[in-house]
């Protein structure tokens, strides 16, 4: 296994220089090796030269390369759910918690997984269906590879929610928020307001509430068929916001339904990096034998 003839798609956050050099570099290396490699439209404009949309790429792609931070993995991981093409996720923005590798290991891991010496591992994501006030069924919202967010549209304004999972009314909710994440997504928002760290390969939903307005409120972690229903209680505009980029308008009395999704994001796994390491090198998880002596 090698380079030639793979088809290989290139993303990256276009507001960095070392992205933008890196990408015309990687495209070169490759296409001599005989691949097919292709630049996002929007990278490809940031240096004057043409690219395919985001969703082209994914469709065809037998490797998505992304270069930039944790929200260049989310929006190439989105577009990549239930598609055949995996994720090699490059580190070149901030914390990277995400990616496999960070900037100066490109050409060592691109080496890597084109000769097939990393494993292939799968994420699951949290799928949304609203259901609007006015009837009807159910629609497809969209797709998070971290983590769907019910929030006010009104900045510093709690939201009113009714919720139930597992068939059973959990009650009336107040907070600033409710976040549905995947395994892979316990370690964002959800971690910052309280959940649980769940392993990415535990097919899990977790949703905690953010900064709720009850100390008893705190995260489930459901299995994978769990669906949880959220009725949007405030007469104030609300939001579904799916990785914190992309927002579905809610109103009074829409229903949301949450679950994890059934397709799949493929990703590359790093042997050098295992979850556990991440942890410790980029959440800081650590003990001190003085602590406990």
């Amino acid at each position: 296994m090698g380079a030639r003839g793979r088809r290989i798609a290139i993303v990256g956050h276009t507001g960095r220089e070392q992205v933008r050099r890196e990408a015309v570099r990687l495209r070169r290396r490759l296409t001599r090796a005989g691949a097919h490699v292709h630049l996002e439209q929007a990278l490809a404009a940031a240096i004057e030269e043409h690219g395919e949309p985001l969703s082209a790429l994914a469709r065809r792609c037998d490797v998505m390369i992304s270069l930039g931070g944790d929200g260049t993995v989310l929006s190439a991981g989105r577009a990549l759910a239930g598609r055949r093409g995996t994720l090699l996720a490059v580190n070149m923005g901030g914390l990277g918690f995400l990616a496999a590798a960070e900037g100066e290991e490109l050409d060592a891991a691109v080496t890597a997984v084109l000769a097939g010496r990393w494993r292939v591992t799968t994420r699951g994501g949290v799928g949304a269906r609203v259901r609007r006030a006015r009837g009807g069924r159910a629609q497809a919202a969209g797709f998070a590879l971290n983590d769907a967010v019910i929030r006010s549209a009104v900045s510093y304004s709690a939201i009113h929610l009714r919720v139930s999972a597992l068939d059973h009314d959990l009650g009336h909710l107040v907070a600033d928020g409710l976040i549905a994440a995947s395994a892979s997504g316990s370690t964002a928002y959800s971690l910052s307001a309280g959940g649980p760290l769940v392993a990415p390969d535990v097919d899990a939903l977790v949703v905690t509430p953010a900064c709720a307005h009850a100390l008893g409120s705190r995260s489930l972690v459901l299995g994978p068929d769990a669906t949880v229903h959220v009725r949007v209680m405030s007469p104030t505009p609300a939001l579904l916001v799916l990785d914190g980029q992309e927002t579905v308008e809610l109103a009074k009395d829409d229903e949301v339904e949450l679950r994890i999704a059934k397709p799949r994001v493929r990703m590359f796994e790093n042997p050098a990096r295992p979850f556990l390491r991440a942890l410790q090198s980029k959440l800081g998880w650590q003990g001190s034998e003085k602590r406990s002596l």
